[in-house]
């Protein structure tokens, strides 16, 4: 039995949902197709080159490690997204590293190729523009998060990311597959250690339910006012330092 492998075309992409088929099969003549592994570093923190790939097929994922060795999980990439703009547009190293979570197929485009359709192409642009801008947002959230919130409401918060409504139950959401305690440490830059201690005294306390499939966020209303109480404590203590 042979498997189909999906096309190796931009057309995925939704950088490029209002290029014409005839200009799509331009660019694609412009890029190098190629394939990665599971768990293969596509990109390394601080390389000096300023190629932009575009993920055709499978995830991948946004790390920085610190000199200490600890990863931290910045974002994950699916397919049809992009990354290594920056790059492109400033021309300085790398600022992060992007790790293939599962075979990838993807699309090199060269620096000066991406700048010229983005400068030629309005709506590119302006997808570009909106994009960059989410990123700067998140990461402005993130930061805060790391700065304000203890370990526990910050793994609380992504566990709330990572989540579904669970239809059978309103005050109850879905994490599945469960996570593993490693990735959760990566994403609120903690150590795989804490994360397991702060989810097995969660579930002690009936704010979480693990199980093989899936990880069930039990009290949604508990969850959320502890994030809430969180928030409010450092609001109170940053209106105190001002008075």
């Amino acid at each position: 039995m042979t498997t189909s492998r999906p096309p190796e075309t931009l057309a995925r992409v939704g950088l490029f949902r209002s290029l014409t088929p005839d200009e799509i099969t331009r660019l694609n003549a412009r890029c190098i197709f190629r394939r990665a592994h599971a768990k293969d570093w596509i990109i390394d923190y601080q390389d000096e080159s300023t190629d932009v790939f575009f993920l055709i097929s499978g995830s991948a994922r946004v790390m920085i490690r610190a000199i200490s060795g600890r990863e931290t999980i910045l974002r994950e990439i699916d397919g049809g997204a992009f990354f290594g703009e920056f790059s492109a547009i400033d021309g300085r190293p790398r600022s992060a590293s992007i790790l293939a979570v599962t075979d990838v197929t993807i699309a090199k485009m060269s620096a000066a190729v991406f700048l010229e359709t983005v400068t030629q192409h309005a709506d590119v642009c302006l997808q570009l523009l909106r994009l960059i801008t989410g990123q700067v947002r998140m990461l402005s959230n993130r930061v805060n998060e790391f700065t304000t919130l203890a370990i526990r409401e910050r793994l609380i918060m992504e566990l709330l990311r990572l989540s579904r409504a669970n239809p059978a139950d309103p005050e109850q959401a879905i994490v599945s597959p469960p996570p593993l305690h490693a990735d959760l440490a990566g994403r609120i830059s903690t150590r795989r250690e804490t994360v397991t201690k702060e989810l097995s005294a969660m579930e002690r306390e009936g704010l979480v339910r693990r199980g093989r499939r899936a990880l069930t966020l039990v009290d949604m209303p508990r969850l959320m006012g502890a994030i809430r109480a969180a928030e409010e404590a450092e609001d109170f203590g940053a209106a105190s330092k001002l008075k």
